[in-house]
């Protein structure tokens, strides 16, 4: 599966009419848009009406643009349909301009490199001090077949299988103990809502009864979870999901669907992983008005832009998180060419500051 899909992120008003202009990595093709076009942006106003009594061809998110299916057979195996949204409040007239900018900047997006599915999640599931949902089958008789949904913190092995560091006190211990069958789903690190991405393992839990090979994976545990001094603890055992039986995927508004148990165990994480929250820390403490501009000049959105965020970062690229109003939504942005190494990313956002500046100079330019 690609993975590039980016319905669910977010699309506000667009700035310049050429969908053309936009491609991935064509800084040429950006800065190549027809002299007459821009003249027309540069004295266009910039006040419009957003909603006319007028009918929009096909519903689609008021916020994103992003439309309510799956259409991709790879990341939706299982063919299932879209959701019903006749009659709820996204099944209105909308104004033909604001819905042609909508799908403009939706397009734009499905052509923004991503890493693959069995990638993204494995970069997921990869994260240091990761915590997430895991549900057993309770052990009590009264609560015989209802599942119990608990907090944990995890690690994963080499091919991804994630284990625990459990106290034999814990109501979740004791369901394992008796039923391995369970379920665990992580969210990632930047998890705000239904637009983020996250994760499902089902399969069976086992508690690693061998003690060397416990220890291993105790010391493991540590590197993810530096200050659990606890997983010492002589009540404290290591458990593992040591047959995954399934691999669910949500990444936003029509980006649901899986991955098979072999693809997800062959995958390897983003290259950046290990230093993807410094560079983004160093970002959005900063620098937030170098990411309004890559937002503003590169993606097209039109407007103020009230907050910003990037809230992840890999090979291809960066998202972020816009926040206009009450309207909140992600956006990728992305790079000139795919990065593996820290050094490189410098480069990367130094070159998308570089074409922010070569357009503002173009646009200032014709406008006079």
């Amino acid at each position: 599966s690609s993975g590039r899909g980016a319905a669910g992120y977010m699309t506000l008003a667009f700035v310049l009419p050429s969908a053309s202009a936009f491609s991935s990595f064509g800084a040429s093709s950006i800065l190549g848009v027809r002299s007459q076009q821009l003249r027309a942006v540069a004295t266009a106003r910039t006040s419009r009406p957003f909603l006319r009594t007028v009918t929009c061809q096909e519903a689609t998110d008021k916020v994103t643009g992003a439309k309510f299916e799956e259409n991709d057979p790879k990341k939706n195996p299982q063919s299932r349909g879209g959701h019903a949204v006749g009659g709820s409040e996204i099944d209105v007239p909308v104004d033909p301009e604001v819905a042609r900018k909508r799908e403009i900047i939706r397009v734009h997006q499905e052509k923004c490199l991503k890493p693959s599915w069995p990638e993204e999640i494995r970069t997921i599931m990869q994260q240091k001090e990761g915590f997430a949902v895991l549900s057993s089958n309770s052990h009590k008789s009264a609560l015989s077949g209802f599942p119990l949904a608990s907090v944990v913190g995890y690690a994963v092995d080499e091919q991804g299988r994630p284990f625990f560091s459990w106290s034999g006190m814990s109501a979740h211990t004791q369901n394992i103990r008796k039923d391995g069958r369970s379920s665990l789903c992580v969210t990632e690190s930047a998890f705000k809502g239904a637009a983020d991405a996250r994760v499902t393992l089902v399969g069976t839990v086992e508690e690693v009864k061998d003690k060397e090979e416990a220890d291993v994976l105790r010391a493991k545990y540590r590197e993810f979870h530096a200050g659990a001094y606890w997983a010492s603890f002589g009540d404290f055992g290591i458990f593992r999901m040591t047959d995954v039986k399934e691999v669910s995927f949500v990444g936003g508004f029509a980006r649901a669907g899986g991955v098979t148990v072999e693809e997800y165990m062959a995958a390897e994480p983003d290259p950046l992983l290990e230093f993807a929250n410094p560079v983004m820390k160093h970002m959005n403490d900063d620098h937030t008005d170098a990411l309004k501009d890559y937002v503003q000049f590169i993606v097209g959105v039109e407007g103020a832009i009230d907050r910003i965020e990037m809230k992840r970062l890999d090979k291809f690229g960066f998202d972020v998180r816009v926040t206009k109003g009450d309207d909140s939504g992600v956006l990728r942005i992305p790079f000139m060419e795919p990065v593996t190494a820290r050094k490189g990313v410098k480069e990367a956002i130094v070159s998308l500051s570089q074409l922010v500046a070569a357009k503002k100079k173009e646009l200032k330019e014709l406008s006079q």
